[in-house]
């Protein structure tokens, strides 16, 4: 009897060491995505004036260009909808736009936006602020071991960034600002109509469970701390015969006809693919869902589950905008050794810049 006693005792302390092991990795995890929430670059800040002075020496940025037309690219009221489309708009190389982007977090397509404001250098120079300094926020416990990050001011107030630039349908928004248990999952949207210059566009997104997928606004994704915008690239959208606009809007026509009020799933991979109906979701499962009835594959390790990190790795999009995010980690490029070696015009380079 004593030796059976002897016997659980030592099984019992086992256990108990196990679970206050686990406890601590846990914790330190924990820890460990607080100490390292949101990113900040660690190269220099350049003046935006001295950039846009010295692209400008070169003849080649911020001339004027001649009157444009609805034929030019336009919207009804004057504005470029795309800068690369309007014969005679400014013009920028490719090393142009690389230091522009990694001084602002800008892809090609919110600069080509931008450079259609009067007031584009004020503008840029706004969100290079944004990418170098961050916003203020807060880190709040939102389950048991989910923790989710907002802005907030001073006094604790809740607070909204910036505008998001160019917003189309069809774009993919990802955040990293959930972290559980020193994981960093994050959270995923598609943009489902076009939003004017300030205003929200409108999503459809899963969100947690027991709530069906439903429309939301990016006015929320302006209350995080992190931010990727991404949009299916030119090349991409070729490859199955579309331009960028109208691959964007069918992904968003079907989402609105197919995947509003689906219920939300821990692991709907395990079912539905492409052409089979849409049982449950979560995030990111869902841009997978909606843009695998399509052809693409956005889960970018081919794993059981996709994450809204796999689903920003994927090659087949470009940086609209990032910020809280190291631009470099979607491809392991160096952005400090990238700087001394301007040649590079690698995929790497141009999947996060937007030059393909």
């Amino acid at each position: 009897m004593n030796c059976q006693r002897k016997a659980g005792n030592k099984y019992f302390r086992r256990a108990a060491v196990g679970v206050m092991a686990a406890f601590s990795i846990l914790w330190l995890a924990m820890g460990q995505a607080d100490r390292n929430p949101v990113y900040r670059p660690d190269y220099e800040r350049i003046p935006l004036e001295v950039l846009f002075e010295d692209i400008r020496a070169a003849g080649a940025f911020g001339k004027e260009a001649p009157e444009r037309t609805a034929a030019d690219g336009v919207d009804e009221e004057g504005r470029a909808t795309s800068m690369s489309e309007v014969e005679g708009g400014p013009q920028l190389t490719e090393s142009e736009y690389k230091e522009i982007f990694r001084q602002t977090g800008l892809g090609k397509p919110a600069v080509d936006y931008l450079m259609a404001q009067e007031n584009y250098e004020e503008e840029i120079a706004g969100f290079q602020e944004i990418f170098f300094d961050g916003y203020p926020y807060t880190c709040a416990k939102i389950g048991l071991f989910t923790y989710n990050e907002r802005l907030r001011d001073a006094k604790g107030k809740s607070i909204k960034g910036r505008w998001l630039v160019d917003m189309e349908p069809g774009d993919v928004l990802v955040s990293l600002s959930t972290h559980t248990m020193g994981y960093r999952h994050g959270h995923c949207a598609m943009v489902v109509s076009k939003a004017d210059r300030g205003k929200e566009a409108k999503t459809i997104e899963a969100t947690y469970l027991g709530t069906p997928t439903a429309y939301r606004t990016t006015g929320k994704w302006r209350s995080y701390p992190t931010l990727i915008h991404l949009r299916i690239s030119e090349e991409a959208a070729a490859s199955r015969g579309y331009t960028q606009a109208e691959l964007g809007q069918a992904m968003a026509d079907y989402a609105t006809a197919n995947c509003l009020g689906v219920d939300y799933g821990i692991l709907p991979e395990l079912s539905g693919g492409e052409g089979e109906p849409l049982q449950r979701t979560h995030c990111s499962h869902l841009i997978w869902y909606i843009m695998k009835q399509f052809g693409y594959d956005v889960d970018s390790n081919g794993g059981l589950v996709v994450t809204p990190e796999d689903v920003a790795r994927s090659n087949l999009f470009e940086i609209v905008q990032i910020y809280g995010i190291e631009p470099d980690w979607q491809t392991g490029l160096d952005t400090k050794e990238d700087e001394e070696n301007d040649e590079d015009t690698s995929g790497s380079f141009r999947r996060y810049t937007g030059r393909r």
